[in-house]
This record gives structure tokens, C-alpha cells and sequence, in this order.
């Protein structure tokens, strides 16, 4: 069962682990590079006292690359999902072959069993090797903490950590179960992509930032942590700031204008126009009077957040949920086939 399952398997295989060997040995040469480059920049503006904007150039040089293979990272799980799960058991139905497979004498569920155990493993591997290479070569832009790049953020949570190797688990899994009902190798491979995509957006907007409390800061808008006004419609009307005070590297989930009794507005006064950012140093003066007005009036600014450090225990919790999906979706296979 073994040699056959891998004689059925070697060519996606080989095509999947030899991409990704590329990609690795590819980051393996430009990564130290990299590193040093990031060094030099820590060791011009003194190391830990830096700025984020010191490393804008540095980041945004590379950003396309750095983009892409968080793609590659984010996009293995829906590759192992569509090509290895979901041809897995339908090909043999749609080819016919089930009948004489299952007429030897390997069991239909040992059969079943060699079949998820071993590819099952090769996804997931394939899923370590690209979240490994790509988080080191990484590292250096990791650290820069320019706004919104941090871990928490919903894609590089994605693409980093150990939770790529359930999600994986998970799409290869679903990929078989699908092709096992359909038992037709390119719908099931429709089916898969599309429930791996949604479950790709689902997950970060209604599950993830409900897996824990959020933290919640509460502040005066100042000069120094405004960062905008939203203002909207041909009149200018101000619907809200935009204000820079969540700790570094935190996942923000809201940014909100609340007024002195504690509700988030949904218009402000004209007048907070003038609390922008001033153009010239003549208009800092008006900035600073519709600041002190602004906070006389009671309007504060509310962020909810996901803290840095909880990047670890959600890994664990996505984990978990994916490899408990993972369970489910093989026990359904296993309860399908029934024994011969």
C-alpha cells in the first residue's frame, strides 16, 4: 500500500516539495544579506531607541517580495487541499479503479488509512517547510514594526507559525472528504478551494478576534497621536479621527471617536476640521485650540486591541480548531467506506 500510494503521489509531490526547495534555497542566499543590511540600519539610528520610519526604505524595498511569499505560505494549505485532497479518493471513482482496489487484500479502510496518513503527513510537511523558510528569511521586516505589519495582523498571522500546518491538516482533509461524496475529481476541487477561501476570511473576521477578551485603551486626542480626520460628502461633515495609540505590533480591531457619555459618534462638529495636521507652522496654533476644545467637549478616543504577546496562544487555538476539523472530516471518510 505504501509504494503504491507513493507511486499515485510522486509527481504532485515532487512538483509541490520542489517548488517550495527552490523557494528555500533561493531565501537561504539573499537572508543573510538581509539580515546584515537590517543591522547596519539598527547599529546607524542606535539599535533599540529607533524610529519605525528609520526603516520605511528598508521595508517598503522589498515589499513586493515580501508580499508574495507570505502568499506562497498563506496559498499551500489551498494547493495540498485542491491537488492532493480532493484527487485523492474521487480519481479512483471517476477512473473506476475503487472496484479492483478494494477487491485485494489490503481492507478498504486500511487502504483509506495509508492513503490520509501518508499524504496527510506530506501536506503538513510541506506547509512546515514554507512557514519555516519564509519566517526566517522574514525576520528582519518582522522587526521593524512598521504600523499594521506586526504578527497579530490577519494576514501575516497567516502566514506565520505553527497554525499553517493545521490549516493545511485541515484543507487536505476536507479535500478528501469532498472528493469521497462528489466522487468527481474537478468538482471536489472546486468545492475544496471555495470552502478553503471561506474559511480563510471567516476565520479572521468572526472567529479569531473573539478567541480572547479584547484589551481596550482609552485617551485624549493629542497632536502627537492624531493621525487623521475622516471627513466625507461635499460638505466636509467629519465622521470621526484616526488616532496612533496602540501599543506596537498589536492587532487593532477598532479605533473609535466616543463622545462624554461613552457612545462612538457618527458625526462630529465642523469645527474639528481644525484639529488636522497643519501644513505650515503658522497653523499649529489652530491645531492645538481645537485640540483643547475637542477635549473640553469630552471627545476621547477608544481602541480595542489584540495585544502582541497573544500571538502564541492563538496559534494554539487555531491549531486546535483546525486539527479537531482535520479529525472530523477523516472520521467521516473513515464511517463513508464502509468495510468491505
Amino acid at each position: 500500500m505504501i509504494w503504491l500510494t507513493w507511486r499515485q503521489f510522486r509527481f504532485s509531490a515532487l512538483t509541490v516539495f520542489g517548488v517550495l526547495g527552490a523557494v528555500a534555497l533561493a531565501l537561504a542566499h539573499t537572508g543573510p544579506r538581509l539580515s546584515r543590511e537590517y543591522a547596519d540600519l539598527r547599529a546607524a539610528c542606535g539599535g533599540a531607541s529607533c524610529h519605525p520610519e528609520a526603516f520605511e526604505d528598508f521595508f517598503f524595498s522589498h515589499l513586493g517580495v515580501y508580499l508574495g511569499l507570505n502568499a506562497l505560505v498563506i496559498a499551500v494549505p489551498a494547493v495540498v487541499g485542491v491537488f492532493w485532497g480532493a484527487p485523492l479518493i474521487s480519481r479512483e471513482f471517476e477512473t473506476g479503479t475503487q472496484d479492483l482496489v478494494w477487491q485485494q487484500s489490503v481492507p478498504r479502510r486500511r487502504w483509506l488509512a495509508v492513503k490520509l496518513g501518508l499524504v496527510g503527513l506530506a501536506a503538513i510537511a510541506a506547509a512546515g517547510l514554507a512557514v519555516a523558510a519564509v519566517s526566517w528569511w522574514s525576520r528582519p521586516f518582522d522587526a521593524t514594526t512598521i504600523d499594521g505589519a506586526g504578527r497579530m495582523s490577519p494576514v501575516l498571522f497567516d502566514a506565520r507559525g505553527y497554525a499553517v500546518l493545521g490549516r493545511a491538516a485541515f484543507a487536505f482533509a476536507l479535500g478528501a472528504a469532498a472528493g469521497l461524496l462528489i466522487r468527481r475529481t474537478v468538482p471536489a476541487m472546486a468545492v475544496t478551494f471555495a470552502v478553503v477561501v471561506a474559511v480563510q476570511i471567516v476565520m479572521p473576521t468572526m472567529v479569531r478576534p473573539h478567541l480572547a477578551t479584547p484589551a481596550r485603551l482609552e485617551t485624549v486626542i493629542t497632536a502627537n497621536n492624531l493621525n487623521g480626520v475622516e471627513a466625507s460628502g461635499p460638505g466636509g461633515t467629519v465622521r470621526g479621527l484616526q488616532a496612533g495609540i496602540g501599543p506596537p505590533g498589536a492587532w487593532i480591531l477598532t479605533n473609535e471617536t466616543v463622545d462624554s457619555a461613552g457612545r462612538t459618534v457618527d458625526t462630529l462638529p465642523a469645527w474639528v476640521s481644525d484639529c488636522t495636521t497643519p501644513e505650515a507652522p503658522s497653523g499649529e496654533i489652530t491645531q492645538q485650540q481645537c485640540l483643547q476644545r475637542l477635549a473640553a467637549a469630552g471627545y476621547r478616543q477608544v481602541v480595542t486591541y489584540h495585544p502582541a504577546d497573544r500571538f502564541w496562544p492563538f496559534q494554539a487555538y487555531e491549531t486546535a480548531i483546525f486539527g479537531m476539523l482535520s479529525l472530523l472530516l477523516a472520521g467521516f471518510c473513515f464511517l463513508r467506506i464502509r468495510p468491505s
